[in-house]
């Protein structure tokens, strides 16, 4: 592959921006041109592939809403060699094709940008090289390729595949840019799962239409502080989505596909949730919660059997949950729920104060965050000739320990903060190539991490190094001994006037950042992490430990993962390996506005 890159020519495409750009996009065709990003030669000897696909980023259409169709941006693939069954299509949505391999399988996929912006294809949850994870340095243009060679070194597990272009990533994904990537190994195989039709995906998003079925989206202010939300909640690409079922035992591998939705999940006839599995794969035991909390990037496997609900209905539902949202939007919702009026009432309310606020009016049309809604229906319809029993034991699962990180008295820092409209991470927004020397890491190594919320208050129990009081600007560094410098983190600029009339006027930086402080899930390429600790919040700012209790009994910290939920004043500690590839390695909240709106930095792998 070519190093040189055309700098100029990326940041006018980048200057062009995307906003609601898919939604009009022309379907017209886009000549290919010659791989211009195809690697020059497999990164060890000749590449020989199991398994070759093509896939193809589009411009389409498809019905999602009756009457006219939906302009959409969507996937799509086929198999040009090796397992037939390497893609399967979901019908009848615009989502993009499961694409299924084996642990140990060499794969090609050879990708065609036919979109009219820049586009790069990242392998959400795989293990591969660094040029093969879809840093935003390697995102090609219209008409372009690029080649994509690795071998699957993961566990039997669910990841996925989604955009991840940069500042476009979520415009992109919300346009219909997204699919299932599962990995089958033969441990897994050999386990008494529910398979074929009794092994389901169910991808969840909440999207917005409008009056001619043409999906809305807009990440212009405060929307792009809190996350997009939706009106209508989509599984599998489709509204209202049920089915009919059989009194017997599901696989159902959840993603939540959202933008920034968190869902909590729970079964209507009070069945426990019962999971199997995480975004790394199958757990050593099944484990069960009174409901499931899901936020954007994570992936979930969980068992249903229906056999003593047959001749009803269960609605698999999101319910009330508080804390997650910046203090601002609860206590708007709050103020809503008290007066008794819909969204649209609060908003008539707020009078002059919308023509300030321009993209809020976006909040008069979605479900609010926290509230109680239905995501899928299942009707016991039918009766099964056959069920499996719930295995005691699913597959070994190797904990990580602390005293075999290479750093087990100093964690390597991930500093949730905020300058100005925009969230950071150790004081920084996205550099396209630049590491913090906290963010180098050496190949082969564990890492023990920890992700805190920091909003100039200082850190307590001194969990994370020293907290050095500096000057406002400069560079971070890790000095001798493992203490970090946080110098740039404790200013916090911040616009009073830039939220139209939120009633903020007069609050310091400090207050505004913590009044705007909400969860993030918290993303890491490269390898699934263990989590090893969770600290839970005893006050934060103008949020509280309330919060955390409607949602904590929800939390799965078992497991492999890579995307972990970190609610206001929590403290999250885990265990990652650095393993096989040295290069670029993008952390970010899979928010998907905070990360176009620079909420990412570099792990350097050196």
């Amino acid at each position: 592959m070519s190093d040189k890159i055309d700098w100029k020519r990326r940041r006018l495409l980048q200057a062009l921006g995307v906003g609601a750009a898919f939604a009009a996009a022309p379907a017209f065709p886009i000549v290919l041109k010659k791989e211009a990003f195809e690697k020059a030669g497999p990164p060890c000897g000749k590449f020989s592939p199991d398994v070759e696909l093509e896939l193809v980023a589009k411009v389409d259409q498809v019905p999602i809403l009756p009457g006219a169709p939906t302009r959409v941006w969507r996937y799509e693939a086929k198999v040009l060699k090796g397992y037939p069954q390497a893609v399967i299509p979901l019908k009848e949505n615009y989502l993009g094709p499961i694409l299924k391999f084996r642990t140990g399988q060499k794969v090609r996929i050879r990708f065609y940008n036919r979109l009219p912006q820049n586009h790069i294809v990242h392998w959400h949850g795989v293990h591969t090289p660094s040029e093969m994870d879809a840093h935003p340095i390697y995102e090609v243009g219209p008409g372009e390729s690029y080649l994509y060679e690795f071998e699957v070194k993961n566990r039997a597990s669910t990841n996925w595949f989604h955009p991840h272009s940069h500042h476009a990533t979520a415009a992109q994904a919300y346009a219909g840019l997204a699919g299932l990537f599962i990995v089958e190994d033969e441990e897994e195989l050999a386990l008494p799962l529910p398979r074929g039709d009794y092994d389901l995906p169910l991808i969840i998003q909440d999207r917005t239409f409008t009056a001619d079925n043409q999906l809305w989206y807009d990440n212009r202010g405060p929307i792009g502080i809190i996350g997009f939300l939706g009106e209508r909640i989509l599984v599998n690409g489709r509204p209202d989505f049920a089915m009919e079922v059989e009194n017997r035992a599901y696989r159902f591998r959840l993603l939540n596909g959202s933008n920034s939705r968190v869902y909590k999940l729970a079964w209507s006839d009070g069945e426990p949730i019962t999971v199997i599995g995480t975004d790394g794969g199958l757990l050593e035991r099944p484990v069960t919660r009174p409901y499931l909390v899901i936020s954007p990037g994570e992936r979930y496997e969980i068992w249903r059997d229906f056999q003593n609900a047959k001749g009803r209905e269960v609605i698999l539902e999101s319910l009330e949950y508080s804390g997650v949202m910046p203090a601002m939007y609860e206590q708007h919702m709050r103020m809503m729920a008290g007066h008794g009026r819909g969204m649209g009432g609060m908003m008539r309310g707020m009078g002059g104060m919308m023509q300030e606020m321009g993209a809020m009016a976006m909040f008069m049309r979605h479900i609010p965050a926290g509230s109680r809604f239905a995501i899928a229906r299942f009707a016991v319809t039918r009766t099964a000739p056959s069920n499996l029993e719930l295995p005691d034991r699913l597959r070994s699962v190797p904990r990580y320990r602390i005293e075999d990180t290479a750093n087990p008295d100093r964690p390597r820092p991930v500093a949730i903060g905020m300058r100005g409209r925009r969230f950071t991470l150790n004081g920084r927004s996205f550099e396209l190539t630049e590491a913090l020397p906290i963010e180098t890491i050496p190949l082969g190594t564990f890492q023990l991490i920890e992700i805190f919320h920091f909003h100039g208050e200082g850190m307590a129990h001194g969990q994370a190094g020293t907290m050095e009081p500096g000057a406002a600007e400069g560079p971070h560094a890790m000095a001798e001994g493992g203490q970090m410098d946080h110098r740039g983190m404790g200013r916090m600029e911040m616009d009073h006037g830039q939220m139209g009339g939120m009633g903020m006027g007069g609050m310091d930086a400090m207050q505004m950042a913590q009044m705007l402080d909400m969860a993030h899930p918290m993303h890491f390429h490269g390898e699934y992490f263990q989590i090893v600790e969770r600290v839970a919040p005893t006050g934060h700012g103008v949020h509280s430990g309330a919060g955390y209790e409607t949602v904590k009994e929800g939390l799965v910290n078992e497991g492999y993962q890579d995307t972990v939920l970190v609610m206001p004043g929590e403290r999250v500690r885990l265990i990652m390996p650095f393993r096989d590839y040295k290069g670029l390695f993008v952390y970010h909240c899979h928010n998907l506005e905070h990360e176009d709106g620079d909420m990412m930095r570099n792990f350097k792998v050196v």
